[in-house]
């Protein structure tokens, strides 16, 4: 994760958002956050970082072990900050895909994104554990796209996305 630039992963919306925190929190102007304050950013953005996922993100940006983000000297240092937001975010996006592999594979599919799901036992489990007022058959009919009946990896995950 050393090479991550926040720029490639934040969109610009994240970016005013992450730069408007940072100034809310380090209301003394000395470009520093500590950890506590990191995890209440993440926390008022509704993410909810365990402490591993902090100090990992601290250890990714803090190089010299100050334990803090930002640089000595008073100067605003914004980029290990943004970098800490990115890290998070892709940290995010792996526990999703996580997350979506393990119900692809507690429907039949494989661990390794091979393998089906069977999409009349799809609908039956949405239907009968879920209380959703959505069209199930309409989403899934149109996420299998080859009509098989049979829902690849890349379809579940298309499906839950949407």
């Amino acid at each position: 994760m050393d090479k991550i630039k926040p720029d490639q992963v934040l969109n610009e919306d994240e970016v005013r958002a992450a730069k408007d925190a940072f100034d809310a929190y380090d209301k003394m102007g000395y470009g520093t956050l500590e950890i506590e304050e990191l995890q209440k950013i993440l926390e008022e953005f509704g993410q909810k970082p365990t402490k591993d996922e902090l100090n990992l993100m601290i250890q990714q940006v803090d190089i010299q072990g100050k334990g803090y983000i930002g640089i000595d000297y008073n100067e605003l240092d914004f980029k290990d900050f943004l970098r800490a937001v990115a890290i998070y975010k892709i940290i995010e996006e792996d526990n999703e895909e996580d997350d979506t592999l393990d119900a692809f594979v507690a429907m039949g599919g494989s661990p390794d994104k091979s393998g089906t799901v069977d999409a009349t036992k799809l609908i039956q489990i949405i239907k009968s554990d879920f209380t959703m007022t959505i069209d199930i058959e309409r989403l899934i009919n149109e996420m299998d796209r080859d009509k098989s009946g049979q829902i690849s990896y890349q379809e579940f995950k298309n499906l839950l996305s949407d």
